[in-house]
């Protein structure tokens, strides 16, 4: 009898502790690109591509009298782990095209050798499930939807 009251209160913590392990951060971004795609060789010999891409800009219009001063860019650091995609972003990504870009948000940790701090850097990992689509200034995209867009990619 005890080791059932024992058994299900484990059972019960191993249920709780579950969905708190369990986070979903995924990254929508259009913006455009600010670095050329430039592709690294790691250590274990997989090939990284890194970019970056630039959003913002917009007027706000909540703010009376600054005659729609636009807002100042935000930087995204993208990383894409698959090396078809990677290739597809160095061939066709240039500098100020504009891109959809769907991964991952991660945080890469370091501690920064000059104030012994340490600082967390967030970067979006595009990998198996991520998606980056260019898209061409002929389209007119601003009329479609969100649902539109995904359904254009591949």
């Amino acid at each position: 009898m005890l080791m059932r009251r024992m058994t299900r209160v484990v059972v019960r913590e191993m249920i709780l502790h579950i969905p708190s392990e369990i986070t979903c951060s995924v990254a929508i971004i259009c913006g455009k690109v600010g670095q050329v795609p430039v592709q690294k060789i790691l250590k274990n010999g997989h090939t990284v591509t890194v970019f970056t891409v630039g959003t913002g800009g917009m007027f706000d219009q909540r703010i009376v009298g600054s005659e729609n001063l636009p807002l100042p860019a935000q930087w995204h650091r993208i990383y894409i782990h698959n090396e078809h995609l990677g290739a597809y972003a160095v061939q066709k990504l240039i500098k100020n095209s504009a891109v959809y870009v769907e991964g991952d948000i991660e945080t890469r940790v370091y501690i920064d050798a000059i104030n012994d701090q340490t600082k967390n850097l967030p970067e979006i990992c595009v990998r198996r499930d991520g998606k980056v689509h260019l898209i061409q200034s002929g389209d007119s995209n601003v009329s479609k939807s969100l649902d539109e867009l995904r359904e254009g990619l591949f």
